[in-house]
């Protein structure tokens, strides 16, 4: 068998990822395949948390036994045979972050494809060690006038390299005339 799985972020509007998984796949073989495409680091503690359709809470699947078995004995076959439509993968136990993987159905076994797979995505991928998950990156504000990023607050305006004027008689060497045929500077 293989299932489909769309994979969100609650507290993003944008990212989603879709995951073709075979049923033999264990959660830890998962786990990380999800590591290596999202860029986390792969010493952190992580957990799945299996949920069935009304929502209940019916499973956790860590990396040592927890009550429901261990990640590396688990498999996607196990987790869809409870009935355990929904998991929560916690990359970040810490702050309570996860991604959200929702069942989506059985899809046909392609022997030209290499499972898992990575058939949709869009957004960026969450930053693992972050409080929250931003939709796009921060950029310094820039002054209207100006192509430099430092803020007016950190202008001196005593600084000598802010004078306007062009110094256009000042000649600009290349590397090589710098120094005559002896390799002595000139």
């Amino acid at each position: 068998m293989v299932y489909q799985f769309r994979a969100t972020i609650p507290e993003s509007k944008i990212f989603y990822r879709v995951y073709e998984i075979k049923g033999e796949m264990t959660l830890f073989k998962f786990n990380s395949f999800i590591i290596d495409d999202l860029g986390f680091s792969p010493d952190q503690m992580v957990l799945f948390e299996g949920y069935d359709e009304k929502g209940a809470l019916d499973g956790e699947y860590g990396l040592f036994d927890l009550g429901d078995g261990a990640m590396d004995t688990v498999t996607f076959d196990d987790v869809v045979g409870k009935g355990e439509t929904e998991l929560h993968y916690l990359f970040d136990m810490r702050n309570g972050r996860y991604i959200k993987l929702v069942f989506e159905g059985e899809v046909p076994f392609s022997p030209l494809r290499v499972y898992p797979a990575l058939m949709e995505e869009k957004g960026q991928n969450p930053d693992q060690f972050r409080a929250r998950f931003e939709e796009e990156p921060t950029v310094p504000k820039l002054h209207p006038f100006r192509q430099g990023s430092v803020p007016d607050d950190d202008i001196d305006p005593d600084d000598d390299d802010l004078d306007d004027d062009d110094d256009d008689d000042e000649k600009i060497f290349d590397e090589d005339e710098r120094y005559d045929d002896d390799g002595d500077e000139a």
